[in-house]
């Protein structure tokens, strides 16, 4: 099997990733950043294990300590023992532009000390815009790299509204009395 590439990697990341999440967030299997940390973590396995050359090789961790860089991000896929991709995820009604900044420099800090080939910012809305991060990325230009899977982007008001409305009976579960 030849060597996965990074290249090969941010395919997967915008394509069959994110439309997988888009998929699990629009039938609500995703209610909040650790349904979204745990679908991402498996999604992730799972394709490195039907593409890596070496059983072995890559490794996927929740909320591992980098000590250099002084962060826990959510997720950060190691090739042997250096970190290869870190990933940083959120969920929320609406990303706000400085959440996505925040993160842009957590992710920017990460690169100064560890670096790894990239960093990603995936999160999923309801409403917002396709990109939180706005203008020239600078130095963070080749690394840093945001997968937003946003509702309003891809569904109608109506039914985004319909959405919200099932979203929060299963998210804020009560057992209804009848009679």
């Amino acid at each position: 099997m030849e060597k996965l590439s990074i290249v090969q990697f941010h395919r997967f990341m915008r394509g069959n990733f994110a439309e997988s999440i888009r998929k699990a967030y629009r039938t609500h299997e995703i209610f909040c950043e650790a349904d979204l940390q745990s679908f991402a973590w498996h999604k992730i396995r799972l394709f490195l294990a039907n593409n890596e050359e070496a059983p072995g090789k890559f490794r996927v961790l929740n909320k591992p300590f980098l000590r250099e860089a002084k962060t826990y991000p959510d997720l950060v896929v190691f090739r042997r023992r250096k970190p290869w991709v870190v990933i940083e995820l959120k969920e929320s009604r609406k990303f706000l532009q400085r959440s996505a900044a925040a993160e842009w420099e957590k992710l920017l800090g990460a690169k100064k000390i560890l670096e790894p080939k990239r960093g990603y910012l995936v999160y999923v809305a309801r409403i917002g815009t396709k990109r939180a991060v706005l203008g020239a990325k600078g130095k963070g230009a080749y690394y840093f790299f945001e997968v937003p899977i946003v509702l309003s982007q891809c569904m109608s008001n109506a039914e985004v509204k319909k959405w919200t409305v099932e979203f929060r009976r299963w998210s804020k579960y009560m057992l209804h009395s009848e009679g």
